[in-house]
């Protein structure tokens, strides 16, 4: 039916025109990606020219410009298979009667925008021409899009729940226990306010400074970006080490007396818990937890008002043990002071150190050298040792040497962790490109587009250095059945680098309404839109994705192939739906 009311259609064309520019019926894979069907009318008598091919004697092929469209970042057009044409000596690709091509719109957020092109083309008949078309399509996402805000919030708003058990944040919910034990009943309350109060000011400040770059600095924005700096990476480095010493017994921190004044003694305790529940979220940003990763991504692509509700449902979840503690009396069932105290301090202690290493380890590696991150672990071990040293040696030393050794030592040694990244602006450590048999190529898009017009199948890892959840998806990329299945001559496996950020990534991220890593997405000429895989991988669901990659296959039984091309093209984008 389509294929003949456009058929009609070209024969209604007035005599000046030669071809006619129609939209098809958009579709909203997500938030900031459409599809666009445009629909090329051909008036009788005359050919479009294709794409050119090899040996092609006409070297004009068809092309759409969209420079001047509004709040889009990308555009790309897939062109069906042209029919082959030969005449006297010319040689070519034409299109008959109609010719459908697929644009994929990249929108640069779901405040909409609108879609300005201009086609190019040869038209042959009895002679050639060329011949020039505008069409402009206006874009509305956040009208297609409106009804999934509520279930976003939801999916942050669990996220945030869950950040509570991930590794970055136990240490601090440790000490947080290890505190209320020793905080009066009537005082409970105040310091559970308190706490959730200090997480929602931590979040509105990342709302804020995400609202800042993205609208007045005009950066892409992800999850965590912070940790792509390499001194906040030390500084928070330090603050774990300091806070560690602490808890081991080397020094207490203590409030200056002429803030005494000003800070009543009832509210000290409540003035701890506003700083505790500060620092969990800076811990936190390191994590990716599940429902995270799709919230994110959907709200950092919207207005300033989105994202703030985006990070105030995060911090809703993220307060919620203690916004419980607050609303119900759950002191009954808190322990009581004891010699635990102190075991369950030492260990928090220690878990910090070790949460110290982990930073130096993994996330810095990425813009120091080899031998500058081991210089700077050799640094970050000397500091561990001494509180070692404070244990053996504090009765055998003197004031100077004990100020030495707490202060003088830990000071010189944390000055140089943060020369170290300005005499190693370049990392010559990279993510692993080799799983076994399955050979990682660094993701560029411009390989991308080409991989897919090819007709290969493309699955996309972006990764980082300091992804614990990235470390665990490389176990299954090991699995035999995953290795046989990337390892086949018809994928391209292409590996991102997210460890030091990069605008293009982030773009890529953005694509997918994703803010966070890991993320992976298995893309085809089939399935353009691509298919989105779990932050957390599985054997069973990368099998079953390319299961469906490898039964979906454009229909053979159409005999006439100029109406075939067009029609297999019009279900491909109904597939993808």
């Amino acid at each position: 039916m389509f294929s003949f009311f456009f058929f009609t259609r070209a024969f209604c064309l007035s005599p000046e025109s030669v071809i006619e520019l129609q939209w098809g019926e958009e579709v909203y894979e997500t938030a900031t990606y459409v599809k666009v069907p445009l629909k090329i009318l051909i008036a009788p008598h005359w050919k479009l020219m294709g794409p050119k091919s090899i040996g092609d004697t006409l070297s004009h092929p068809p092309e759409i410009f969209w420079k001047n469209s509004q709040n889009i970042s990308d555009v790309q057009v897939l062109w069906p298979a042209p029919i082959p044409w030969f005449e006297a000596k010319q040689r070519g690709q034409i299109y008959r009667h109609h010719v459908f091509a697929m644009l994929y719109v990249q929108l640069k957020d779901r405040n909409g925008g609108k879609l300005n092109i201009e086609f190019r083309g040869q038209c042959c008949g009895n002679v050639c021409k060329i011949v020039k078309e505008t069409l402009s399509l206006p874009l509305n996402s956040y009208q297609a899009f409106q009804g999934r805000s509520w279930k976003m919030l939801l999916f942050a708003f669990l996220g945030g729940a869950i950040l509570n058990v991930m590794p970055c944040v136990l240490p601090v919910l440790g000490l947080k226990l290890k505190g209320l034990s020793k905080v009066s009943p009537f005082l409970l309350k105040r310091t559970f306010l308190m706490t959730s109060l200090g997480i929602f000011l931590g979040f509105w400040l990342l709302a804020l400074t995400t609202i800042l770059l993205k609208f007045v600095f005009q950066k892409e924005v992800g999850w965590g970006i912070h940790l792509q700096n390499p001194y906040f990476l030390i500084a928070l480095c330090l603050v774990m080490v300091i806070s560690s010493y602490s808890l081991l017994g080397l020094f207490q921190f203590n409030i200056p007396r002429w803030t005494l004044r000003f800070v009543p003694k009832d509210y000290r305790t409540s003035l701890g818990a506003l700083g505790s529940g500060l620092l969990a979220v800076i811990l936190a940003t390191p994590c990716s937890a599940p429902f995270l990763g799709p919230a994110l991504g959907y709200f950092l692509c919207g207005t300033m008002q989105e994202i703030l509700y985006g990070y105030t449902a995060i911090a809703c979840g993220f307060a919620l043990p203690y916004i419980i503690g607050f609303v119900f009396p759950i002191y009954r069932f808190l322990p009581k002071p004891g010699a635990w105290m102190v075991i369950l301090e030492r260990l928090i202690g220690i878990s910090f150190l070790g949460a110290a290493v982990w930073l130096v380890w993994w996330p810095l590696r990425s813009f120091l050298s080899v031998f500058m991150q081991q210089l700077a672990l050799g640094l970050l071990i000397l500091m561990a040792c001494v509180p070692l040293l404070h244990y053996f040696l504090t009765y055998r030393l003197s004031l100077l040497w004990k100020s030495i050794l707490l202060f003088a030592f830990p000071s010189m040694a944390g000055i140089g962790l943060f020369l170290l990244p300005f005499f190693s602006q370049q990392s010559g450590q990279k993510i692993f490109m080799q799983d076994g048999k399955i050979h990682w190529i660094p993701w560029s898009p411009e390989l991308m587009r080409q991989s897919i017009q090819a007709g290969r199948i493309v699955f996309i890892d972006v990764t980082g250095t300091g992804c614990l959840t990235c470390m665990l998806n490389k176990q299954v990329f090991l699995h035999p059945n995953i290795q046989n299945l990337l390892a086949k001559p018809n994928m391209v496996c292409m590996r991102a680098d997210y460890s030091t950020g990069s605008d293009e990534i982030t773009a890529l991220l953005k694509s997918f309404s994703r803010a966070a890593i890991p993320f992976n997405v298995l893309i085809s000429k089939d399935f353009p839109g691509g298919i989105v895989l779990n932050e957390l991988l599985s054997v069973k669901e990368i099998e079953e994705v390319l299961e469906l990659f490898k039964k979906f296959q454009p229909s053979k039984d159409l005999k006439n192939k100029d109406l075939k091309n067009s029609k297999i093209l019009y279900k491909k984008g109904e597939k993808n739906v």
